[in-house]
């Protein structure tokens, strides 16, 4: 019998991780390890305890999350693959609750921010974050939590015997999340997409290559500074680029190389097709940086 493929994710059982891992890994047989943090999740995998991690990298509403691209470039990972999940925020609660009973609402904070139209609209509702939306619904089954509502899937009330109280709470119900799938080890394969670390000045030095590689009919759907961790830390920029080729992707990798020799190639890979237009997906350019874009 096969060894079971080991897959860190962060959350636990129903989690939109564990959902993304097991449509980006079809006709394996799987084994998850939970992890309570994007942090975690990545000194899981550098540790050798996994042979892969799948971890979020952006939400068609609430944009990139940058640090998990700063983490990417501090552990030595790299992308292997890619994928887009519709998520399904629900609201629930324990069996017999009622809306009007609710006085809390409990999520992870980028699922917060998902819903936040949602949650506003509801007056006097305090929010509390968590580490994660599946497991939030854990959290208030065990503890008969009483007063208090989840956002998670319909996945996590099924599995943990809550009240739907509200479907698709969410700012769009096209609210979308890019999942990738993370190894130790560089990827020698190609595909039409690719993921770059550069710092400030590379891509100041860069910027004219990457506009003729536009004018050139590839995409750039993202170009944003990463958030700095400490006060001294070099500014260091995520880019990623899409083409219909791998050899396009390829010819423009090696020509940033030229200009900005010391970029971090996080990987190259094929690309998912997004569900949704780029202009429709929050916060993936710089605004100045799409000022350029606009002259091309």
């Amino acid at each position: 019998m096969n060894r079971a493929i080991k897959i860190a994710i962060q959350g636990g059982p129903s989690s939109f991780h564990e959902t993304a891992a097991k449509q980006l890994f079809p006709a394996a047989h799987l084994h998850m390890v939970s992890c309570a943090s994007f942090p975690e999740l990545c000194e899981t995998l550098e540790s050798g305890l996994v042979d892969f991690a799948v971890m979020a990298v952006q939400n068609s509403l609430a944009g990139p999350l940058l640090p998990n691209y700063g983490m990417m470039d501090q552990y030595g990972l790299s992308v292997l693959a890619e994928r887009w999940l519709l998520l399904d925020q629900t609201l629930m609660a324990l069996p017999g609750q009622k809306l009007e009973d609710i006085q809390e609402i409990w999520s992870h904070p980028i699922a917060l921010l998902q819903c936040c139209d949602y949650i506003n609209s509801l007056a006097g509702i305090k929010t509390k974050e968590t580490s994660d939306t599946a497991d939030t619904a854990r959290i208030l089954q065990e503890g008969k939590i009483t007063g208090v509502a989840a956002i998670a899937s319909r996945k996590a009330a099924e599995l943990y015997g809550l009240e739907v109280l509200h479907q698709n709470v969410a700012n769009d119900v096209e609210n979308y999340t890019r999942f990738v799938v993370l190894s130790r080890e560089k990827s020698t394969a190609e595909g039409n997409k690719a993921t770059v670390i550069l710092s400030a000045a590379e891509v100041k030095a860069s910027m004219d290559t990457i506009l003729e590689k536009v004018e050139n009919g590839l995409e750039l759907t993202m170009l944003q500074p990463l958030p700095l961790e400490n006060p001294g830390q070099r500014e260091h920029w995520v880019l990623e680029l899409e083409g219909q080729l791998s050899q396009e992707i390829s010819q423009a990798l090696e020509a940033l190389t030229v200009v900005a020799p010391n970029l971090n190639v996080i990987g190259q890979y094929p690309k998912a097709e997004a569900p949704l237009p780029q202009d429709r997906l929050a916060g993936c350019l710089s605004p100045i940086v799409k000022a350029q874009i606009e002259l091309v």
